[in-house]
């Protein structure tokens, strides 16, 4: 007997930095469901511009992400010249229902600070931490913007972008931690999206000169989920129903 596949609750892609050890660099890849790590910067000279990638504890200049011992993604970039990229592809572009979650900490608002889904190099919808906090979109959504209440050295965002279809998705990015405006900061809706998402963009500019570790940006715990619909939930439930009953006829039949 030919049972019926069940889709849409498989995990489609997760990293978090536990697998990297104590570094990554341009071209590492571990977890699943992700093309390898595009990581540039500008001249990073070690003089005058400094800029990089780290697998640092998060908490040294931010609020607590960290997997394994004390991991979690880090960049930084200073002074006001330099600049930090960490790209990374999707093994397939984002589809209906797919759900994207990363974690975020930083601290200080110098400078620029954050991600951005893309299409190539289009970008779809980001969130920046700078002199304001806002919501960055090409599409019909205008930029939502907002003051950036830090309160302390210890803000958690947590994201979370999910497609609603080929034009649209909405987002949420909340504050957990400690102090600050905790819950959720920002939430909409992006439409009249015209290119499928298949990278996401980690980046660090601008920030003060002297190497303070509250000026960087860490991330960690990313993944693409499949989060099907109630009426798809409805059916996924119906096929296993369907397999039981089968199940429970040939055993009475053997």
């Amino acid at each position: 007997m030919l049972l019926p596949v069940i889709e849409g609750y498989a995990l489609e892609a997760s990293d978090d930095a536990s697998a990297y050890g104590s570094s990554w660099s341009d071209g590492s890849n571990f977890g699943t469901g992700f093309g390898a790590w595009d990581l540039s910067d500008n001249n990073n000279d070690g003089s005058t511009i400094y800029a990089g990638s780290i697998i640092g504890d998060s908490t040294a200049g931010a609020g607590d992400i960290n997997t394994g011992t004390n991991q979690s993604f880090g960049l930084y970039a200073n002074p006001g010249t330099a600049y930090m990229n960490a790209t990374r592809s999707f093994s397939s572009s984002l589809t209906t229902n797919d759900r994207f979650t990363a974690k975020l900490a930083f601290n200080y608002d110098n400078g620029n600070k954050g991600f951005v889904l893309r299409s190539g190099t289009t970008e779809i919808v980001g969130f920046n931490v700078g002199s304001t906090t806002e919501i960055n979109t090409a599409f019909t959504d205008s930029s939502t913007t907002a003051n950036y209440d830090y309160g302390g050295d210890d803000a958690v965002i947590d994201v979370l972008i999910e497609v609603i279809n080929a034009t649209s998705l909405n987002y949420e990015i909340s504050r957990a931690s400690s102090s600050g405006t905790q819950g959720v900061l920002f939430s909409g809706t992006v439409s009249g999206i015209t290119a499928a998402i298949d990278n996401v963009k980690f980046y660090i500019s601008d920030t003060d000169a002297g190497g303070d570790a509250q000026n960087n940006l860490y991330f960690n715990s990313l993944n693409v989920t499949n989060v099907p619909e109630p009426a798809q939930s409805v059916l996924a439930l119906a096929a296993v129903a369907l397999i039981f009953v089968s199940i429970v006829r040939l055993r009475r039949t053997s």
